[in-house]
């Protein structure tokens, strides 16, 4: 270690002769950076010296060597020496923080970092000696790998790193799938060109390779998310094409061990919209097309359109297998909609749940958001499943929210939202569903129907969960004619004076309005009846302490019923509240007698929590500054 020190002191001798000569920086400026790296050098040279000693030093080394990287720029000087000088003393830094604690996975990653921009060369053998220390962990090995395959192009050395990972992580998932893609690449890039009559060609032995690793792993991981991962992996670009067996293998396998899972039906679904059809992959005598086309509708879910071109089988082999073109069928969008359609059809039967019904639902929705082409099939073909996850039972209320709105549109809109909603309160009843069947009769103006559902809901949810129920009424009816005004004030009134606390700002709305359309007179009546009533609202109070100062300077009433308020106040939040307190003390320095302004406090100090006693005295303090 001693000696590690001292190469360093000495090799950073000539450096500041070198700042010194160029003018990089002053002589104080120097005395400071030698100030500084000998302290970090008395750090890591000390017995009780830690990782984070050297990660120190590392740091402050490169940040000279981003400032010399600056001035090397601004000044146009050529500063690479000096430069390189540093970047050497960063990776001895490296090398040696990791020989005095290999175990520090960062330092290891961030060295790596490091390595890649000033000695790719050496990433390799990093690598190597880090796996030494952290081949426990799966990540690591596939940076390893991909590092190679990427930069160093050995695929040999790419194929030692992942066997050797295999060996030790079988079950691993990010192992396999990576090992998987890269071999596809490889093949990829080969030659589909067979050596001989008898000899497959490159490509198909790159592919057999691939299929190699996924029949090996298959045996040892039972993720679907992993298979699925895989199947995606083949529909790159470049794989799409030559992996047609590989992707019959991968969905065989899910149909056979999955085949009630929920993502497995809507994957298939959606590789049908892309055009990766499972009729393609008949030929091949796939049991997944087996059992997705086994009732396959003859008939388009359109009658009148687009209609897909029959080929004939000498068609089909020129679209199969001719270099240069996809072994796809080239469909339109109408039968690309109407296969998914039918997939999603054969999954919500096979796995009836409402996570089933929600994908269905939710690729219709998605594929309705964009109507330039075939509408009237998108949005046919959304109704379709809106249908069956009504039938089903299995739709969840946001969907119903949207089902509704679609039906709003069109022919006996109200007629067919009613009834869809009547039979959806009666498998389950919540705010939802009666908030929409509300919104049916407000777009209708129809008041008794209306009354009719909110009476409903009112009957059937917790009071505490239809407070937006009761919005929707008072809105509702003050919209309406004039003489509908009695009923809106009796629906306010009765959602006044409703026991749960949610129901408590309604109180002050309500006391608003009879101010601005009612004499003081009611307005004071019906505050005095509202102020009785559980549970206590702070808001009344203080509207009502409004209405009357703005009363008072209207008619100079009397200051009682103003004080009046601030007096509720106190005696129904005085014991939490510091603030109403603070209000009522304001009211009498401002507007009533001051003189009671000592025995407020008095008051209010022997009624608020201990806790807020001294915050209380405080604002009180600096109220009587201000006097």
């Amino acid at each position: 270690m001693a000696e590690f020190v001292e190469e360093i002191r000495e090799r950073l001798l000539p450096e500041y002769e070198q700042m010194k000569t160029l003018g990089i920086c002053p002589d104080d400026q120097i005395r400071e950076t030698k100030r500084k790296r000998e302290n970090l050098l008395n750090k890591i040279f000390q017995s009780q010296r830690s990782v984070a000693d050297y990660a120190d030093f590392i740091r402050h080394e490169k940040l000279i060597h981003k400032w010399i990287t600056e001035k090397e720029r601004s000044q146009g000087q050529n500063l690479s020496e000096l430069k390189h000088s540093i970047v050497t003393r960063i990776i001895k830094l490296y090398r040696e923080g990791l020989r005095f604690c290999p175990n520090e996975e960062r330092l290891w990653d961030n060295f790596i970092m490091f390595s890649k921009k000033s000695i790719p060369h050496e990433v390799t053998g990093i690598y190597e000696k880090m796996l030494a220390y952290h081949g426990d962990k799966p990540t690591v090995w596939c940076n390893a790998g991909l590092w190679v395959h990427e930069n160093v192009c050995n695929i040999q050395k790419v194929k030692e790193i992942f066997f050797r990972a295999l060996q030790r992580h079988p079950d691993s998932e990010a192992l396999n799938i990576t090992f998987f893609i890269i071999l596809l690449k490889e093949a990829s890039k080969m030659s589909c060109t067979p050596t001989s009559k008898t000899a497959p060609s490159e490509q198909e032995l790159g592919l057999e390779r691939a299929a190699l690793v996924y029949r090996n792993s298959k045996t040892k991981i039972s993720n679907v998310f992993y298979f699925m991962k895989l199947l995606k992996g083949c529909e790159g670009e470049q794989y799409v094409n030559i992996t047609a067996s590989l992707q019959k293998e991968i969905i065989d396998d899910l149909m056979i061990n999955f085949s009630r899972e929920e993502s497995v039906w809507d994957a298939l679904a959606q590789r049908e919209l892309q055009g990766l059809s499972m009729i393609d992959l008949k030929s091949m005598s796939s049991k997944s097309s087996i059992i997705i086309e086994e009732n396959i509708p003859q008939k388009p879910i359109l009658a009148t359109g687009d209609a897909e071109r029959s080929q004939t089988s000498e068609d089909r082999e020129d679209k199969l297998f001719p270099k240069g073109k996809s072994m796809w069928q080239v469909r339109t969008l109408k039968r690309r909609i109407e296969l998914c359609v039918h997939v999603y059809q054969v999954g919500v039967r096979t796995v009836p749940t409402a996570t089933m019904f929600s994908n269905f639902i939710n690729a219709m929705l998605k594929l309705n958001q964009d109507l330039t082409n075939q509408p009237i099939l998108k949005r046919k073909c959304l109704a379709i499943a809106f249908k069956e996850g009504h039938t089903f039972k299995l739709m969840n209320e946001d969907h119903y929210y949207a089902c509704i709105k679609m039906l709003l549109k069109g022919a006996k809109g109200v007629e067919n939202a009613t009834k869809m909603l009547t039979e959806a309160t009666h498998l389950k009843k919540t705010l939802l569903y009666y908030e929409m069947w509300m919104v049916v009769y407000m777009t209708e103006n129809n008041d008794k129907k209306f009354l009719e559902i909110f009476r409903k809901a009112k009957d059937q949810l917790e009071p505490a969960s239809s407070v937006s129920l009761w919005r929707m009424a008072i809105t509702f009816f003050k919209t309406r004619p004039s003489e509908a005004n009695e009923k809106f004030l009796k629906f306010f009134k009765d959602a006044a004076m409703q026991l749960s606390l949610e129901f408590a700002p309604f109180r002050a709305d309500y006391l608003e309005y009879i101010s601005a359309t009612s004499t003081l007179d009611r307005t004071r009546r019906e505050y005095d009846e509202l102020s009785k009533m559980p549970p206590p609202c702070l808001e009344l109070h203080r509207k009502m302490a409004d209405v009357e100062s703005k009363a008072l300077s209207v008619f100079r009433v009397d200051k009682s019923r103003w004080r009046k308020c601030y007096e509720n106040a106190t005696h129904y939040f005085g014991k939490t509240n510091s603030q109403v307190w603070i209000d009522y003390i304001k009211f009498e320095r401002d507007q009533g007698d001051p003189k009671n302004m000592a025995h407020l406090y008095e008051r209010a100090k022997s009624t608020l929590d201990k806790q807020l006693v001294d915050n209380f005295m405080t604002e009180f303090t600096l109220l009587k500054a201000i006097i």
